[in-house]
């Protein structure tokens, strides 16, 4: 057996401009002529401060730790030919583990890909319709870089990228779990709500210029699921819809998305329609079951030679969530922020002003996304630094 260890560039996404990888270093395997995998990872540190409490635990503690990671990425084939594929990424927190994906794949050709595992639920822009470090409002409704086990296939070609995903379940099969990447439907107490089979349908397609950075892509996805319910037999149902936006002209990057979901549970009597119980990152919250959301922004990125630093990217994003129950108050996120990178090192600031948020002077009993918040009529501040390295 051949075994080949290597210093080479990890092949991760790169969470400030999909088009590029994060150029931390990584190690590469090579087994053989057929066989290679990449080890990588992060670690970010953080600091943050929130202003409708001042001697709150966030503000206490300064600066520190917020996350380390390990992804591995591999193949197994020949070049021209069709090769099994798989990638899994596992994150820790202080108080948490989470796993972010993992999957085994089979890629047909350079055009057809099969998946099977825990994939990203294929819904509006991806990876992310967000620009910045607290995504959008739709990530925290399970709406934006959600996670679920189950069968994906992939199409790409000549613009066109159509993919079609089947989801038995979220992606624990536990539906008490709340340490979870991003939001899905949990139960606790009288909400006994949890997800099943699951369908997603995603077309989109690029307008690219040759031998340009430009770049315009249009796309329109649907996603249609049970809702089961532990103490009624007959199942509710869910579904969404999005048109999204993205575009790349020279150094902008423009990007909006429209989004309609429904929640529609089967609940025993006595328990409220209007809301559902979404958990992730050890904490939960009642979400409004019906609601349109809107995310928009823009971005600038620049290349720039100064001290370490080669680059840096600007952004303004806003999120708006309209809830169809009258009672309850909207959702409004703006969020300006910023990104220093050295090589395999990000600075990132982001700065955040909101109405009826989740962590934005919200709790359990008085939820952004639900009802509102504690005082639902005032906009919030907080900001986050983060240092990140990835290797």
């Amino acid at each position: 057996m051949f075994l080949c260890i290597q210093v080479t560039f990890s092949q991760e996404e790169n969470i400030l401009n999909p088009k590029d990888t994060i150029p931390g270093q990584g190690i590469d395997v090579n087994i053989g002529p057929e066989t290679h995998f990449t080890l990588g990872g992060a670690l970010w540190m953080r600091s943050a401060f929130q202003d409708w409490q001042q001697d709150n635990n966030a503000n206490q503690r300064g600066f520190y730790f917020d996350q380390f990671r390990l992804s591995v990425t591999g193949e197994h084939g020949l070049n021209n030919e069709s090769k099994l594929t798989f990638s899994a990424q596992a994150r820790w927190w202080s108080y948490q583990f989470a796993l972010h994906h993992m999957w085994f794949g089979l890629e047909i050709d350079d055009h057809h890909e099969i998946r099977y595992g825990i994939t990203q639920s294929p819904f509006g822009a991806m990876p992310s319709i967000s620009s910045s470090f607290w995504y959008s409002l739709n990530y925290y409704l399970g709406l934006e870089a959600d996670h679920d086990a189950g069968l994906h296939y992939i199409y790409n070609r000549n613009g066109f990228d159509f993919q079609l995903a089947y989801y038995r379940n979220e992606e624990y099969n536990d539906p008490t779990a709340t340490n979870r990447w991003a939001p899905d439907l949990i139960t606790s107490g009288d909400q006994q709500n949890f997800e099943r089979n699951q369908i997603n349908v995603r077309l989109a397609y690029k307008f690219e210029n040759e031998g340009s950075n430009n770049s315009t892509e249009f796309g329109l996805s649907g996603e249609l699921g049970e809702i089961k319910n532990q103490l009624v037999e007959d199942d509710g149902d869910r579904w969404a819809a999005a048109l999204h936006y993205v575009g790349y002209y020279n150094n902008w990057n423009f990007y909006a998305q429209g989004t309609r979901y429904e929640f529609n549970p089967n609940n025993p009597d006595g328990v409220d329609d209007n809301t559902v119980l979404m958990g992730f990152f050890s904490d939960q919250r009642l979400v409004a079951a019906k609601a349109t959301t809107f995310v928009g922004g823009v971005r600038r990125l620049w290349d720039i030679d100064w001290w370490l630093f080669d680059k840096f990217n600007a952004y303004i994003e806003y999120s708006h969530v309209w809830k169809d129950e009258s009672s309850f108050n909207d959702s409004k996120l703006f969020n300006p922020g910023a990104v220093l990178q050295a090589g395999p090192f990000y600075l990132w600031f982001d700065f955040m002003a909101a109405q009826n948020a989740w962590w934005f002077n919200d709790s359990q009993a008085n939820s952004g996304l639900g009802s509102g918040s504690i005082n639902p009529n005032d906009w919030e501040f907080r900001y986050n630094f983060s240092i990140q390295w990835y290797f």
